[in-house]
């Protein structure tokens, strides 16, 4: 899913209903529903980063295993 459109991978007749839905809907309706689609949007990207930083966590891990390693193999010589 794409954080600039949430349509994205929607077909053609759901962006048409939502499009005819926008036009239905007062100005302060309209804000609400950018704000939710804007919580969204950071949900996403908050879990995104999560990932990330998990992903960075592990990566640590593993270049100090690796170090430990070569450490063991050197004393071993």
């Amino acid at each position: 899913m794409c954080e600039g459109h949430l349509m994205v991978g929607k077909g053609p007749i759901m962006q048409t209903a939502m499009v005819e839905m926008w036009e239905l809907l007062t100005v302060e309706q309209k804000k609400k529903v950018a704000v939710m689609r804007m919580d969204m949007i950071i949900k996403l990207m908050e879990i995104k980063i999560s990932d990330m930083e998990k992903m960075i966590s592990l990566k640590k891990t593993a270049i100090t295993d690796v170090l430990k390693i070569k450490e063991m193999m050197q004393q071993g010589k």
